[in-house]
């Protein structure tokens, strides 16, 4: 039975998985913030209408309805992302209308602030994970190709991990 030959293929595979994985989380996490940009900009839009001094025109109301009518299924049938986005809609309307624009942007300051909080705390938990995952891989491929200098591509999720944490800690805005 050939050694070399069964950990060359294995590793083959291995490095075929990953990649596999990796294309598949980045499509999902790029539909997400795509979404989450579209709810952002919802909400932006409902900020500077509360902002307007009087009443706005009703062309602009009118606009706005339209863009915050909810479109498609139902929220029980969304995904959790798209219902997030348009609960926080709703509560945005119920805010404007029953309190005014002054809670509104109160709201609103503290969900940014939440939203920074949660993007820091996001940043530095996947640097943790693929500084984790390029320790492990340098270990994995050194025991499995001990002469042979492949342990190195463990150093690709290293290195991203910690310019990952390096953002996270020292680079994005404190509150």
């Amino acid at each position: 039975m050939n050694w070399d030959l069964i950990l060359n293929e294995y590793l083959a595979w291995s490095i075929a998985a990953i990649a596999g994985f990796s294309f598949l989380a980045v499509a999902a996490w790029s539909k997400a913030r795509r979404e989450e940009r579209e709810a952002f900009y919802k909400s932006e839009a409902i900020k500077k209408l509360a902002e307007m001094q009087g009443k706005p025109d009703e062309s602009v109301l009118q606009l706005l309805r339209e863009a915050l009518a909810p479109k498609g299924p139902s929220p029980a049938m969304m995904g959790p992302i798209q219902a997030q986005a348009y609960y926080r809609n709703e509560t945005l309307k119920k805010i404007a209308e029953t309190r005014g624009s002054e809670s509104l942007l109160e709201f609103l300051r503290e969900d940014q602030k939440k939203s920074a909080r949660r993007q820091r705390e996001g940043m530095k938990l996947g640097g943790l994970i693929c500084a984790g995952v390029g320790i492990s891989l340098l270990i994995f491929l050194r025991q499995i190709v001990p002469d042979q200098p492949v342990y190195l591509a463990g150093m690709i999720p290293l290195l991203v991990g910690a310019a990952l944490l390096t953002y996270a800690f020292f680079m994005t805005p404190q509150e």
